[in-house]
């Protein structure tokens, strides 16, 4: 009866596997490689602590506007990863989610097309199925990410589709950063066909390697770049952001309002006074510290403990993308791992746009959320797991 009242697409609609692992692996007896989580002991408790007392005023739990001191940390925050812009072109959104909801409603209408990474982030493939967009996938490469020429042959052989969607640094789930090559023929190509591209950079701020800076820095107009505090802050502050032109932020922001009214102004207000309190260069820096050595620890007991995986170091993120043999089933494996081995991981299939035999071996590993000192008896369960699963 119910099924009866319901948008006939809305019928079909299935929690992604990501929400899944949320709620399969928070029991205190699974080492997670699950999700893009950040590590608990990172997220500066002892510095929200501090304020958060002051910022219990009547005025912090009321709507506002978006604050301007936030945008203006913003623009020196971006000044980081090379991108200059002005407070009136920064949006604040409820979080990189909603950042990237808003811009495909500003640019795609129903059933029009958007091009893709042939694995790509779970959230934004949700987004344009409500849009009932089409997605093309690109090929890509799993060491290398976006593939440049299969591209121009896709944009060749379709009608225009309407924007592009990609992550250039610490790619979800490949964990690629695309070469300086790869973003100047990635322009060149787009803004010869007039096609925006959504930059999503939320795991940009953590580099473990030098890396070129985002795309938003090769073609202002056309680039419409996100960010996000989730990774580097915490992720339930909801406090992401839009660098566009101001008359793109004007638009965006009253599609903002039919959606929340606005973003949070306590989230808004903490992360304001983190700001005036402590350096976030310095914070940022002790993270990519943290993060690196959870990530060479990963690697070094992936070597060890399951010589067969093919994978690629990531120069930032959180993830490693590992391809096993062919005749291993990921989904087949992650069953056994969850039940027999009490470690989880993400199969390959959970990022995949379309039908490729290539994502049943392959799988994403988050090395961000686990302590150190179980990343080892992690991969040595999973490798037990690979093993059971053949």
């Amino acid at each position: 009866m119910l099924d009866d009242f319901l948008s006939p697409w809305v019928k079909n609609l299935e929690k992604s596997d990501i929400q899944k692992a949320l709620q399969t692996t928070s029991k205190p007896d699974i080492i997670s490689f699950s999700l893009g989580r950040p590590d608990n002991q990172l997220l500066a408790l002892a510095d929200f602590k501090e304020v958060i007392d002051e910022l219990f005023l009547p005025s912090n739990l009321q709507y506002s506007p978006p604050s301007i001191e936030l945008k203006v940390h913003i623009v020196e925050l971006m000044k980081e990863r090379g991108v200059l812009c002005t407070p009136g072109e920064v949006l604040l959104t409820t979080g990189a989610q909603q950042a990237m909801t808003l811009l495909s409603k500003l640019f795609v209408n129903m059933g029009e097309s958007i091009i893709v990474d042939q694995y790509t982030y779970p959230g934004f493939i949700q987004v344009a199925q409500a849009l009932h967009a089409g997605l093309i996938p690109i090929p890509v490469c799993f060491q290398q990410g976006l593939n440049i020429k299969e591209l121009e042959s896709i944009l060749e052989l379709n009608k225009k589709p309407r924007l592009l969607y990609t992550i250039s640094e610490g790619h979800n789930p490949l964990g690629t950063s695309l070469s300086r090559e790869q973003r100047t023929e990635l322009i060149s190509l787009v803004q010869r066909y007039q096609i925006p591209i959504i930059e999503d950079d939320a795991y940009g701020f953590l580099n473990y390697e030098k890396v070129e800076p985002p795309l938003k820095s090769y073609w202002r107009e056309g680039i419409f770049y996100i960010g996000s505090f989730s990774k580097i802050f915490a992720p339930s502050l909801r406090i992401g952001w839009i660098i566009a032109s101001e008359a793109i932020i004007e638009k965006l922001e009253i599609l903002k309002e039919g959606f929340d009214i606005n973003t949070c102004t306590l989230s808004q207000k903490l992360i304001s006074c983190f700001f005036a309190k402590r350096s976030l260069k310095e914070h940022i820096s002790k993270l990519k510290e943290k993060y690196k050595s959870k990530r060479d620890t990963m690697v070094a007991a992936l070597k060890t403990h399951i010589p067969e995986m093919d994978f690629a170091i990531p120069k930032s993120g959180f993830f490693i993308w590992g391809r096993l043999p062919p005749s291993i089933n990921t989904n087949r494996v992650f069953k056994v791992a969850l039940e027999e081995e009490k470690v989880s991981f993400l199969p390959g299939s959970t990022f995949l746009i379309g039908n490729n035999r290539e994502a049943q071996n392959c799988l994403r590993l988050s090395f961000a959320f686990c302590p150190i000192e179980n990343i080892e008896p992690g991969v040595k369960r999973l490798a037990l797991a690979i093993h059971e699963s053949k």
